[in-house]
């Protein structure tokens, strides 16, 4: 752990002298260089002559194919050439040195974050004409010393993806896992983080950008505007990103560039559908039969010249429109019974008078625009503007909810962004590259429950219903992004410096608790009203507060030798908070990476860094609104429960209770930055000119990450019979003997509960994984990979309570993030029968049947297998009277998440078989498979052990699942 300052006074100090070390090397280091960034790529080389001996002083001219710009750089003394931030495409690279034939190098395909390094031979003018390479370079990046895995614009086009996110993709990296599926437990959190999973840590400590700027969800840790597939042209999955450039995120980082207009006009028009006539049953329903689905999504890209050479568009835009059902996990025979007794007119203040036993309707509507426009300014200035808007509206089951729960307590949703940025690149003449970007976005996200009115009602492990307690929000997030970075290049040193600030002000009105929540242990206790708990929340539920960020970085990438590379740098991160919360400025963090290379055909990599996470706003947006002075909540525990529900008759309290302290939440008077320490080893060989095999170890260990603990309890007492009055809890369950208990006393007296957010939880994740991957090349590419991994750690999510506050090293055990095995394989592939799709028409009709029948097809699976993950058991009631919510009480002799879900296996497969039309036209009909084997995999299991001294018969047991067969068809234009 490498905390290296400690006084604030101290900090401003250090940003100074960082900021001044900064300018100083950028001064005197003419000879500095980009590094491989989050917008572009690199390419290095030398010029020689045929006998080996460098030329100094040649202009090299670097041309982009598709659209006729250019840029020149020229060697050294020593013959190198370095040109930094280059949009990743397609280049023509070309020398014209008087005495030399001309020399041009065609079709150099350049990626995001790639550094390429091309060595040109320059022949005499008398031996030829004209030297021309169409070779491409090596698959093998000798340079990068960072875990990374790029996805390329043709398998974002071609893979099959059920839900039109291109993020999906993330999940074909190694060492990446999928987000553990929200816990059917009382009070867990709807909100859902990004999706994935980085060296074992949260999904919400992912960094997602586009084009260089972030596009975070900063309330929730998920990603914000969404865009169509059609206008991202690659993206970038760094596990271990060891440039000091990239901040903000403890987790991995997704780095998103977006198409750009050519010289050409190209586009595409489609359509997807899907009905559930065509769909497998869902195994896991309770219902008879198949729910009704249809779904139709349409869409449109087009992009071209505005100005030839100079000004280019490219826009893009889809929309979708579905309408279905769900089906309802609840026994059958548990909502019969309540049904039945809540028709007698019980407990007639609840709102809800009858459990959902049929299919119930959903629906979504989706709208995604985004459109590009750049510009040259001049020959050494570049302009980009990118405006992009979503509008998605969700009924029926909008957020993350457990299985058991009623159609009452999910959820609809309107989700809309807005979002303008830009980027202003110079390139100096001295081949210094000034880049500035800004971004201004808002998201509006408006969330509510189906039942507006009333409690919910939690019967363990069996079924919920009513108004949820969470789940209900009205927010919106004012983002303010501006960004500089400055490059210079000479010899072996590439520099870059540069700073940003991030603003975002949340207001919100998050009323979760306000409509009140009973929780009971058995469907009797229900029956019975025999309720273990009650809480609700009192008072003004809206917060409007900023949070800023700042950050700045020095960067250097030296080339010692063609086969030795270090990137080192450091990076300063510091958040401004709202009133109230510790401004914690002790946050730099070194970065170190190496790359060995033997040979050209193996590079050993190697590096370690440390990487500050930012805070999630829905964590301190309730110590805000629930700290006292806004709002707080009241809790009671069983004889008062279920006095409480007797004389409410079901419903909600009115207003407070007098003599009741409040429950606050509140900050940790000592709250840290939440941070990372990662290394990483490596190696990887280049198998064949575009084949490579990779081994890469990864160590993750997260500090400082949040969790919350009810710090105003007494020492706990072992319950037995002889003191179960004294506790007062004079019927004890059987799981409440023997464990500890916390009685009703409080340190604080005025409070009941105090919920401190604290910055005391850690993980740990070790993971080793091996990737092969073939680049594309005679109409095959693939890429298989396999993590085998182990991650721990003592609070999973910033909501996570101890079972205990006095035995909190308990807590720690596997981690709802581990996933010990993975396994995923994707390819494309066209069948080699038949022409090829530009060949003459006459030629293509006089092919036999078969062979027009099957040709021009081409299959682009992805199989995924996992182990799966852990599970938290409960016995589904505060049997240790903490009042922790979400419930943290465990089965007496049972570790925490000892329970683990199977193991998942998936086939989804793309078909396509197109018809040309001429060069650069063809239409695609396709079909995808998803779960083509129909698998029965599970999504949730029931944790709720139970109150009795043998668990329920739905304990462990499957309760959702992740979906039957599906198959869905599009049409796709392309010209």
């Amino acid at each position: 752990m490498l905390r290296p300052f400690a006084a604030a006074g101290k900090q401003l100090s250090w940003i100074v002298a960082l900021i001044l070390v900064s300018s100083v090397a950028l001064s005197l280091a003419s000879r500095c260089s980009a590094q491989s960034s989050r917008v572009g790529g690199d390419l290095v080389g030398t010029v020689s002559d045929s006998s080996g001996a460098v030329v100094p002083g040649v202009p090299v001219i670097i041309r982009n194919l598709l659209n006729n710009q250019s840029r020149a750089v020229s060697t050294d003394d020593q013959g190198l050439f370095r040109s930094g931030e280059i949009a990743a495409g397609t280049y023509e690279i070309r020398v014209d040195l008087p005495g030399f034939a001309p020399y041009r190098r065609t079709g150099v395909e350049l990626g995001l974050g790639q550094t390429l390094r091309l060595d040109l031979v320059l022949s005499p003018a008398s031996a030829t004409t004209e030297v021309t390479v169409t070779a491409q370079p090596s698959a093998l990046d000798t340079s990068q010393t960072s875990m990374v895995s790029s996805v390329d614009q043709e398998r974002i086009e071609e893979l099959p993806v059920r839900s039109r996110n291109y993020l999906d993709f993330v999940l074909l990296a190694p060492g990446v896992s999928g987000a553990p599926a929200p816990s059917p437990a009382s009070g867990s959190s709807p909100l859902s983080g990004s999706g994935f999973t980085f060296g074992g840590l949260r999904s919400r400590s992912n960094n997602v950008s586009i084009d260089g700027l972030d596009n975070n969800d900063e309330y929730t840790g998920s990603s914000r505007t969404e865009i169509s597939p059609e206008i991202v042209q690659e993206f970038q999955v760094v596990n271990n990103g060891l440039s000091a450039e990239s901040g903000g995120a403890s987790g991995g980082s997704i780095n998103v560039i977006t198409r750009s207009g050519t010289n050409m006009i190209h586009g595409d028009a489609f359509v997807f559908a899907q009905d559930s006539a065509m769909n497998a049953r869902d195994p896991f329903e309770t219902e008879s039969g198949k729910p009704y689905f249809r779904r139709f999504r349409a869409g449109f890209a087009l992009g071209g010249p505005l100005v030839k050479d100079r000004t280019f568009y490219y826009v893009a835009a889809e929309q979708e429109h579905n309408r279905g059902q769900i089906g309802s996990d609840i026994a059958p025979d548990v909502a019969a019974a309540i049904n039945s007794f809540l028709s007698t007119g019980a407990f007639p203040a609840l709102p809800v008078r009858q459990i959902t036993t049929t299919f119930s309707p959903t629906a979504r509507a989706e709208t995604e625009i985004a459109g590009k426009l750049n510009h040259q300014l001049r020959k050494d200035t570049l302009l980009m503007l990118r405006y992009a808007f979503t509008n998605n509206k969700e009924a029926g089951d909008a957020f993350n909810s457990s299985g058991l729960m009623d159609p009452s307590m999910r959820g609809n949703s309107w989700i809309s962004d807005n979002s303008l940025s830009g980027s202003l690149t110079t390139v100096t003449k001295s081949q210094a590259i000034s880049d500035w970007r800004f971004q201004i976005a808002t998201r509006r996200a408006l969330l509510g429950t189906n039942q507006s009115l009333g409690p919910e009602i939690d019967i363990a492990g069996i079924a919920a219903f009513g108004h949820a307690y969470n789940g209900n929000s009205d927010r919106r997030e004012n983002h303010y992004q501006a960004d500089y970075a400055y490059t210079r290049a000479r010899g072996k040193h590439s520099w870059k410096a540069g700073a940003t600030i991030n603003r975002v002000r949340l207001r919100a009105n998050v009323p979760d608790g306000f409509g009140g929540v009973y929780l009971f242990g058995s469907l009797a206790d229900f029956l019975a009203g025999h309720a273990d708990q009650f809480r609700q929340a009192f008072g003004n539920s809206g917060v409007d507060f900023p949070v800023t960020s700042f950050g700045v970085f020095l960067q250097d990438h030296w080339s010692l030798s063609r086969q030795l590379t270090v990137d080192v740098g450091a990076r300063y991160d510091f958040e401004r908070l709202p009133q109230g919360f510790h401004q914690d400025a002790d946050n730099l963090s070194p970065r170190i990476g190496l790359a060995w290379a033997p040979s050209s055909r193996l590079v050993f990599r190697a590096g370690y860094g440390i990487f500050f996470d930012r805070y999630v706003l829905a964590n301190l947006a309730r110590a805000i609104e629930k700290g006292g002075s806004l709002a707080s909540e009241q809790v009671a525990d069983a004889n008062a429960a279920a006095t409480l529900f007797a004389g409410a008759a079901g419903g909600p309290l009115g207003s407070p209770l007098v003599g009741t302290a409040p429950s606050v939440f509140r900050p940790d008077p000592n709250l840290a930055t939440p941070y990372s320490e990662q290394a990483s080893a490596g190696g990887e060989y280049l198998l064949a000119p575009n084949m490579t095999l990779r081994a890469d170890y990864l160590f993750v260990r997260g500090i400082h990450l949040p969790q919350t603990v009810n710090v105003n309890l007494l020492p706990p007492t072992i319950l037995g019979l002889s003191n179960a009055s004294a506790l007062g809890i004079p019927t004890p369950a059987l799981q409440q003997l023997g464990r500890p208990v916390f009685s009703g006393q409080r340190l604080n007296s005025g409070f009941n509960d105090i919920y401190q957010l604290q910055d005391a939880s850690s993980s740990s994740y070790n993971g080793v994984s091996f990737t092969l991957s073939r680049q594309m090349n005679e109409d095959l590419e693939f890429s298989a990979s396999y993590t085998l991994s182990k991650t721990i750690d003592n609070a999973s999510d910033f909501d996570e309570q101890p079972q205990n506050p006095y035995d909190v090293a308990a807590e720690m055990a596997r981690s709802r993030q581990d996933q010990p095995q993975r396994f995923v394989f994707n390819a494309l592939w066209e069948l080699p029968i038949g022409d090829e799709e530009n060949s003459d028409p006459k030629s293509r009709r006089s092919q036999g049947w078969a062979t027009r029948a099957f040709s021009h097809i081409e299959v682009a699976p992805i199989f995924t297998a996992g182990s799966g993950q852990p599970v938290n058991p409960l016995t589904g009631l505060d049997s240790n009277r903490t009042h922790a919510f979400p419930l943290s009480s465990r089965p007496l002799g049972f570790a925490r998440n000892s329970l683990r879900e199977p193991s998942t296996v998936a086939v989804d497969v793309r078909v396509l078989k197109y018809f040309p039309f001429g060069p650069a036209k063809h239409l695609d009909v396709v079909a995808e498979f998803f779960n083509l084997a129909n698998r029965a995999n599970v999504a949730q299991i029931n944790p709720a052990f139970g109150s009795g001294a043998a668990p329920s018969a739905d304990f462990g047991q499957p309760i959702e699942g992740l979906g039957a067969r599906q198959l869905q068809f599009s049409l796709d234009y392309e010209f």
